[in-house]
């Protein structure tokens, strides 16, 4: 069985950054993301993850996922995680648990590679930063 996730690639067009999770029990980098509520769509729980790890509101750039991150978890999981490309609109008004938030931290274009803390996120990312890159301009 596979399990699906869903998660974006939030941009910041006016200060041309993006957002990286730092998760300080892990000690890792990675983009925004996580696993599905109920009976919501990969997109639906991009959107939501994305809002509830950064506080950030946004919106997607394209309807469909930018890239499709496959891989399996060290205890068997086979994952598909969906990711979308999104932009910052500004701070979160809603309310977020304190459980789902996480640290955001922004950085630019060119440091994405070196932050990333796992093999996976870096590969996708080699792979879709031109198209990024092309929404940054």
């Amino acid at each position: 069985m596979i399990t699906k996730k869903g998660g974006c690639i939030l941009i910041n067009k006016i200060d041309k950054t993006i957002a990286i999770i730092y998760r300080p029990q892990y000690d890792d980098y990675s983009f925004p993301k996580g696993h599905l509520e109920g009976d919501e769509s990969v997109k639906e729980g991009a959107i939501r993850e994305t809002i509830e790890e950064t506080a950030r509101d946004i919106e997607l750039i394209f309807e469909e996922p930018i890239y499709i991150e496959r891989y399996t978890t060290p205890r068997g999981e086979d994952v598909e995680c969906y990711f979308y490309l999104a932009e910052d609109k500004g701070e979160y008004k809603g309310e977020i648990a304190e459980k789902d938030r996480e640290i955001c931290k922004w950085y630019k274009f060119d440091e994405i590679e070196d932050i990333l803390s796992y093999d996976n996120p870096v590969e996708m990312w080699k792979e879709i930063k031109d198209k990024i890159a092309e929404e940054l301009k």
